[in-house]
């Protein structure tokens, strides 16, 4: 798994280094629907098997407990929809806090045992992926936060929570000796995000973070997971399992996209509750296959 995470992290640093040379010399239009077609494709797919790996689990184990995973994944995702409708400011929190925790286990697990500490670690990773992202694309995240949550928040508070976040993971990955030794590589990919959250749009930014950093390695995670190996045939079997809801996803954002105002005031709410409805069961299932042994 080592080995994985060392290939999975050269192969996004050369992806990350092209795609900082080669954005500003291409159209926005374009850049933007490339970002679109590795969501729909890898970005989906990765989450698209969470059922499959609920079974596995629970191998030997198909009584309620696992007929009772399955109904609370079904109300998580129910109820991460609900509360963006009810309690826009409140779930956009939640979803925030929820994407931290997930995007930074997902980048440091193979390397740090499990803990309360690895685990507030974990959040602050991600949520300085993340305000380092908002900082940089200010106009667009502010406009995005006022039309979900109806509060407008200035400049110098992304900044300033960019800031302190960073110095806060500075000392840790200082005084932490497991994390210690990832100082110099962590802070070589720090730097080349800001690049790649600088040269594009909002949608670009989040978007390759989420295909090359976060999807890219998962996928490669669950297939270990799953079928013991990761090849093409693995693949393939994997590709089999999720292909209804994959389907079913991509249907529903295309119905999306054709019959979905997306100026009107519904719509920011709308998207957030989808993605909320796919990260909060997600994350819960991908910890329970990461730490299903601890």
């Amino acid at each position: 798994m080592i080995f994985q995470a060392n290939k999975n992290y050269q192969i996004g640093i050369l992806i990350t280094i092209l795609f900082i040379i080669l954005v500003p010399l291409i159209s926005g239009s374009f850049v933007d629907f490339f970002s679109g077609f590795g969501v729909l494709t890898l970005g989906i797919l990765h989450g698209a098997n969470d059922l499959e790996i609920i079974s596995k689990s629970f191998k030997g184990k198909l009584n309620n407990l696992y007929f009772k995973s399955i109904l609370i994944y079904i109300s998580v995702v129910l109820l991460g929809a609900v509360l963006f409708f009810t309690l826009p400011a409140f779930s956009l929190i939640v979803f925030v806090l929820f994407s931290s925790y997930h995007f930074g286990e997902q980048h440091w697990e193979d390397r740090l045992s499990f803990s309360i500490f690895h685990f507030a670690f974990y959040t602050l990773y991600g949520a300085f992926i993340f305000f380092l992202m908002f900082t940089l694309q200010y106009d667009s995240v502010v406009a995005v936060i006022e039309k979900i949550s109806g509060y407008r928040l200035g400049f110098e508070f992304f900044q300033f929570t960019a800031l302190l976040l960073g110095i806060v993971l500075l000392i840790t990955m200082l005084f932490e000796v497991s994390i210690r030794f990832h100082l110099i590589k962590e802070g070589l990919l720090l730097l080349l995000l800001s690049g790649i959250f600088y040269v594009g749009s909002l949608w670009f930014a989040f978007a390759f973070y989420f295909v090359v950093w976060h999807s890219f390695p998962s996928l490669s995670d669950q297939l270990k997971f799953l079928y013991g190996v990761i090849n093409f045939k693995s693949f393939l079997k994997y590709f089999k399992h999720s292909m209804i809801y994959w389907l079913a996803s991509l249907i529903s954002l295309y119905l999306v996209y054709s019959y979905v105002d997306f100026e009107a005031d519904y719509f920011m709410p709308m998207f957030f509750s989808f993605l909320a409805a796919i990260t909060f069961p997600h994350t819960i299932v991908m910890g329970l296959m990461k730490h299903k042994n601890v």
